[in-house]
């Protein structure tokens, strides 16, 4: 294939080299003879235009930069002349940079000025041209035994030949195309690439327009015909070993190909090779192709050399067309065995499964990955990370450092071996020492992180440092704090538990018997009418009561459990307290506690379920008259506590002793103990927190002996506006 595309043509006049050839003759011959001009002529014929004068400042930079670059250049030196007095250096330097402006203002503002710089720059292309020209004078020299011509420009008449009869031009053709010359052809020569078209010599170009036309032929004893003839040997030589060689390799393959597939049938190494990853058999393949390819190919590059050395070389093409036509045999049941293995895309997946690359990739990929989180683990804290890092680069170091005093103790006889291996042992020491502290305070770390596991109560550890472990013996301590107040907490709760289910007795109780025995004494005969009424209003009061107490109760369960929904709208809180101010007013005017109101003027809206907030309001206020002392005032305020946020306070002096664990007062069922035979059942201020508790706000309760403070805290609504002015009221 290689060498077959180079014999395929007729003769050697045909080929791409011999045409490649006669292109480059006719190029220098253009060059040299058809359009040589001197240097004179051409740089006579110079023009230079508008656009030429354009073009070449707009290659230049702008005048203000080149201005400011001289100015930059001269200015310093002549300042610095200036000061050390040398008023001639200066005078010097200024002549300098005046010389430049104006030549630099000249280039742009002066046009025949920039002809003359043009004008010299084509000039000295020109030079360039035909210095560089001479270069390839001794080719064309060669060139011109090799071809005879003829050309005549058809505007001008000149004529250019190589013959002895140049000014006949029949004459010229009947020669070129006798029987002295072996090949001839029409040839026309474009001046597009003669110096005139390349250094702007437009007045020649006028003249010659078009281009020169003739014939190129080859004479017989020209010493292209030596090329010829081997040519047409080589082709003569190619058909028949090609085809001899073709004949010999479809046999040796044939043969090869039929034996081996025999044995590798019935042979063991068939197994062996199935087992191969797939990638080794794709390797072991592409490589007896490869070998066969560059076997052919090697032969190709050498195919010519068989007309110099025929028995040598004709030796060395069969053994290496026996070689090829082996290894094509192998790489061809090679293939057979693959096309096989692969038949479908599953069969594929196996083999790609237990290929190298496949398992090698994923080990690397798992590895890589490995590796980097360990690395990325390691600087979680950073603290730790480069505490890792500087202990091992010192271990590394003082290593290093260790291996190398030695070998130059040994290899060189170093002596100060002597005093840096001490001083190396002492630094390692430290670092051991550093090191095993903070191991050691690792361990008590876990110990204590163990104990906890398993339930018992560690030793508070103590905390040294700013490092991760520090932080975690901090983590650890605050566990067992937490652990002790959960322990309390659980406690608490068991005892809360306990009166609770105390509590909801004997507040369910205490009506349910007043029920049961003022419904015996119905049945009795000798109750009168004015009995029998008494009895039953006192059944419905007791039964109301165990209904409100019941009705609470599942409100505040309802709002524990997180089951409560809210209706959100924009609310004003002062109308709200109002409407429930109201609700006692009658109650308030014939109480001897004097009640002080401070409510603003103007409205304040927050985003609450009104109804909800109204029922908080009315609980906290029944239980300012249940529970203040007679002859007390009680307070109730609204007023602007943060930028955001409102205020409400409730506040009295309690008529019973308020224990020390005034928290518990918001547990369900909860009452002071002296305040027992009151009416409620206990769940106001429970149900008024877990309202307060569903807006996102805060209720806060506060005691100092008997004075009784509940804050209620709310945000409010960002269009809400408070009027500054109070409204003070006593009711």
């Amino acid at each position: 294939m290689e060498q077959g595309s180079r014999y395929l043509y007729r003769d050697y006049y045909r080929t791409p080299e011999f045409r490649q050839q006669l292109e480059q003759f006719a190029t220098y011959l253009n060059l040299f003879e058809l359009n040589s001009l001197s240097t004179q002529e051409l740089k006579a014929a110079i023009t230079v235009n508008e656009d030429d004068i354009l073009d070449y400042r707009q290659q230049l930079e702008p005048l203000e930069y080149q201005i400011q670059n001289i100015h930059n250049e001269y200015d310093s030196l002549i300042l610095e002349a200036v000061a050390t007095d040398n008023n001639s250096a200066a005078d010097y330097y200024k002549a300098q940079r005046d010389n430049k402006l104006e030549e630099q203002k000249k280039v742009f503002e002066d046009n025949d000025y920039a002809i003359s710089l043009i004008r010299k720059e084509k000039e000295r292309q020109i030079d360039d041209y035909y210095n560089e020209r001479e270069m390839y004078r001794s080719e064309y020299l060669y060139n011109q035994d090799l071809f005879n011509y003829f050309f005549r420009n058809p505007s001008t008449g000149m004529v250019h030949s190589s013959l002895s009869n140049a000014e006949d031009q029949f004459a010229a053709q009947n020669e070129l195309f006798g029987d002295s010359h072996v090949y001839a052809t029409n040839y026309s020569i474009d001046i597009v690439n003669s110096p005139h078209y390349m250094f702007g010599a437009r007045e020649l170009l006028d003249a010659s327009i078009l281009p020169y036309k003739g014939w190129i032929a080859v004479p017989k004893d020209s010493p292209l015909q030596e090329q010829a003839r081997k040519y047409q040997w080589e082709q003569i030589l190619l058909l028949a070993g090609g085809t001899a060689a073709a004949v010999l390799l479809v046999a040796c393959f044939i043969r090869f190909k039929r034996v081996m597939a025999i044995q590798a049938e019935r042979s063991q190494w068939t197994t062996y090779y199935r087992k191969l990853p797939l990638d080794a058999k794709l390797l072991f393949s592409i490589g007896m192709a490869a070998l066969t390819l560059g076997l052919l190919a090697d032969l190709a590059r050498h195919y010519s050399s068989i007309t110099v050395e025929p028995l040598f070389y004709g030796e060395k093409l069969i053994v290496t067309l026996a070689i090829a036509a082996i290894s094509m045999a192998l790489t061809l049941i090679q293939g057979q065995f693959l096309v096989q293995d692969l038949h479908s895309w599953s069969k594929f997946g196996e083999e790609w499964k237990r290929s190298l690359l496949h398992r090698g990739g994923l080990r690397m990929k798992a590895g890589f990955l490995s590796v980097l989180n360990q690395v990325r683990d390691s600087f979680i804290y950073k603290n730790t990370g480069i505490r890792l890092l500087l202990h091992s680069c010192i271990w590394i170091g003082l290593g290093f450092m260790g291996g190398w005093m030695t070998l130059s103790f040994f290899q060189y006889n170093d002596s100060s071996f002597v005093i840096v291996t001490p001083i190396l042992a002492i630094a390692g020491i430290v670092v051991f020492l550093l090191t095993t502290r903070r191991l050691g305070y690792l361990n008590k770390v876990a110990k204590a992180a163990d104990e906890l596991a398993a339930g018992r109560m560690p030793d508070e550890l103590p905390q040294s440092g700013s490092d991760v472990l520090a932080s975690l013996a901090c983590n650890i301590n605050a566990l067992r704090r937490g652990v002790t107040l959960l322990q309390n907490e659980q406690a608490k709760s068991e005892r809360l538990k306990t009166e609770l289910i105390t509590n909801v007795s004997h507040d369910l109780r205490t009506p349910l018997t007043s029920i049961i025995t003022y419904a015996g004494l119905l049945k009795t005969e000798d109750a009168t009418m004015e009995e029998r009424a008494a009895y039953v209003d006192i059944i419905n009061q007791k039964s109301k009561r165990l209904k409100t107490m019941i009705d609470d109760l599942f409100e505040v369960s309802k709002m524990a459990s997180g089951n409560a929904k809210l209706i959100l709208e924009k609310s004003d809180l002062v109308q709200l307290m109002q409407q429930a101010l109201a609700e006692y007013k009658e109650d308030m005017d014939g109480s001897d506690v004097q009640f002080r109101v401070s409510l603003p003027e103007g409205p304040i809206y927050v985003l609450a379920d009104g109804q909800k907030l109204w029922r908080a309001f009315d609980n906290l206020i029944g239980n300012m008259l249940k529970y203040s002392l007679g002859h007390t005032r009680a307070y109730i305020s609204i007023q602007l506590s943060e930028p955001q946020a409102v205020a409400i306070t409730f506040k009295n002096v309690s008529k019973y002793e308020i224990s020390d664990n005034a928290e518990e007062l918001f547990e369900r069922f909860k009452r002071g103990d002296t305040s027992r035979h009151t009416e409620g059942a206990g769940l106001g201020l429970a149900i008024a927190k877990s309202i307060i508790d569903l807006h996102e706000g805060r209720l806060a309760l506060e005691t100092d002996g008997d004075l009784f403070k509940i804050t209620i805290t709310l945000k409010l609504q960002a269009s809400a506006k408070l009027a500054t002015p109070d409204l003070s009221a006593a009711l």
